[in-house]
């Protein structure tokens, strides 16, 4: 296992000789140092990345660090966003010894996928803030008007978005910007590089590195479903903490919001296609959390069905990138160029590349199907 963490360290190592200054990316060395959190007792150092299990892990050190006390990460009192130490508290002369000597880690993950992802969560999805804060500045970009709401922001104009404000550098969201950027390798030289792919076998080897072995056994017990579960929760939260405020701010009817939230546990490969929305606007006004929260479950249904929905996924992922300029997805790669360079991603992958490019038929993006 040492070998695949050594191999992937080289990677970047090596992609970093003599492009030190374009890996530092457009964020400045100050958000860099405030972003990575550290605890100088343990010697430990994690640069979170949005969009890579970065709450997870937020919660995991919770626990790591002694501010929380449960047995699982899980457990609904660890509280991840309150704030950590990071690097600034350590004197600037003192920083590059700490990170040589302490056990740092960080993950990546496939760039098209994780930016999907993002829109997916923060704009297909009912997301107010994000409604507002960016699809109302991507509305603004796309087609030039003036919105609170950008609901309906559809992916080829996020995408749009997402590289005006690249170029511009100007409203450049962290859940949408390359991953080096938050993390400056070239200068910090990651010990540890953890992916998406490889998470919990990633997750217990630096469990096992920091000596919590005790996290282990309690993440060891049907991690994947674990896993899954908190984030099902946590869709259910963020939709019901705004369930007053849909019609009034953004003119989405709360049960317009539950069909979205349907359709994004269906490209998550959550619920199958076939599993239709079965509640009417009549039904859907008064329902309680939990009781939607069953409903999510039982469609999930039995093993046989989640297998088949997890292949939603890759479907989703065609659909999408399917409407995508030629020239927006080779903008795209030029961004991502780093990232791939930096942790073995293909930068021009042949489903989006070398294929004859076809809008699919929208599906997945449909709120109505």
């Amino acid at each position: 296992m040492e070998a695949i963490y050594q191999e992937r360290r080289n990677r970047m190592l090596k992609a970093c000789v003599g492009r030190e200054a374009e890996m530092k990316g457009k964020k400045s060395a100050k958000y860099v140092k405030n972003n990575i959190i550290i605890d100088q007792v343990l010697a430990i150092a994690y640069c979170p990345v949005e969009k890579i299990a970065s709450t997870f892990w937020k919660r995991v050190l919770r626990l790591v660090v002694g501010e929380a006390h449960a047995k699982s990460p899980f457990d609904s009192t660890v509280i991840a966003l309150a704030n950590f130490n990071d690097l600034t508290s350590i004197p600037e002369g003192m920083v590059d010894r700490f990170m040589k000597e302490s056990l740092t880690f960080m993950f990546v993950r496939e760039p098209y996928g994780r930016l999907l992802s993002a829109y997916v969560d923060k704009l297909f999805s009912p997301n107010l803030f994000f409604w507002k804060i960016y699809g109302g500045f991507g509305i603004h970009v796309t087609r030039n008007e003036s919105t609170e709401c950008g609901h309906n922001l559809t992916f080829k104009e996020f995408v749009k978005t997402v590289l005006y404000a690249d170029e511009v550098n100007q409203n450049r969201d962290g859940h949408f910007t390359p991953s080096y950027e938050h993390c400056d390798p070239c200068r910090y030289k990651w010990q540890v590089i953890g992916t998406l792919d490889t998470l919990s076998q990633d997750i217990f080897y630096i469990l096992d590195r920091i000596g919590r072995t005790d996290l282990m056994r309690s993440l060891n017990k049907d991690f994947r479903e674990q896993y899954l579960n908190d984030t099902i929760l946590d869709q259910f939260n963020w939709l019901f903490s705004f369930r007053d405020n849909y019609a009034n701010d953004c003119n989405v009817t709360f049960y317009e919001a539950q069909k979205r939230l349907w359709k994004q546990f269906q490209i998550r490969g959550v619920l199958t296609k076939e599993s239709k929305f079965p509640l009417t606007t009549e039904e859907s006004e008064g329902l309680t959390k939990n009781k939607l929260m069953s409903i999510v479950y039982n469609a999930m249904g039995n093993a046989e069905k989640r297998s088949k929905a997890r292949k939603n996924k890759a479907e989703a992922f065609k659909e999408a990138y399917s409407t995508l300029d030629s020239e927006d997805l080779d903008k795209l790669s030029k961004m991502f160029k780093p990232d791939c360079d930096l942790y073995g991603y293909d930068c021009q992958p042949e489903q989006l590349f070398n294929t004859e490019r076809t809008v699919i038929e929208p599906w997945f993006f449909k709120y109505d199907t």
